[in-house]
């Protein structure tokens, strides 16, 4: 009977030994995030252009960042995913002549789908602070109605596209499958961005 009790304590220590060995991991999860940003680059953008007080572009209104990430870690660490989103903007162009009056409104979209490479650098139960970084096309499409000199106003839309950018050296992730999330950042997904996150895969990380 002993030699049988301690072959059993034997094998359970093993057991969570090897556990312990690989776990916490993300290694072959797949997670999943939505969430929302404030004060994107677009505005920042604005804010230094019109630095010089010579600046001809106010922005009235803006919906902030909405995104849509997966991203599959390859790593224990580091992930691999994609990143979608969109962000509305509105504003006006004053007179250049008289300041005063306002020559054109606008309206503007960008959708945004990126590639970004996502770090933990510090990482235990139920904790992870990371960094990420992302680029990639940003399609834009700006409507402008002009109603200055004009005996009705003149609608026009461009489109057009860019490269957008996002770099967050700061990212706090708290939870387990599901999670929420803060990051400090600047580009496409904002300066402030936060959200919920959820992971897909083998859940011993969080149960240790």
């Amino acid at each position: 009977m002993k030699p049988l009790v301690a072959s059993l304590i034997f094998i359970a220590a093993a057991h969570c030994f090897v556990c312990n060995a690989q776990c916490p991991s993300n290694r072959g999860q797949l997670e999943v995030t939505v969430s929302y940003g404030m004060v994107t680059g677009s505005q920042v953008a604005v804010q230094f252009s019109n630095s010089d007080n010579s600046g001809n572009k106010t922005i009235t209104g803006n919906s902030g960042a909405e995104f849509l990430s997966v991203r599959y870690f390859l790593f224990n660490r580091l992930a691999l995913g994609f990143s979608g989103g969109v962000t509305n903007e509105k504003g006006q162009y004053p007179d250049r002549t008289n300041p005063v009056l306002i020559s054109s409104t606008y309206q503007e979209s960008f959708t945004t789908v990126a590639l970004e490479l996502y770090y933990i650098y510090y990482f235990r139960k139920r904790l992870e602070i990371y960094t990420l970084a992302g680029f990639g096309p940003s399609f834009t499409s700006t409507e402008t109605t002009s109603f200055l000199y004009a005996i009705s106003p003149v609608t026009t839309t461009v489109k057009a596209d860019k490269i957008a950018a996002q770099y967050t050296p700061f990212g706090v992730r708290v939870g387990g499958r599901l999670a929420g999330f803060v990051e400090l950042g600047i580009g496409y997904k904002g300066i402030i961005n936060g959200g919920l996150s959820y992971k897909f895969g083998s859940p011993c990380w969080w149960r240790q």
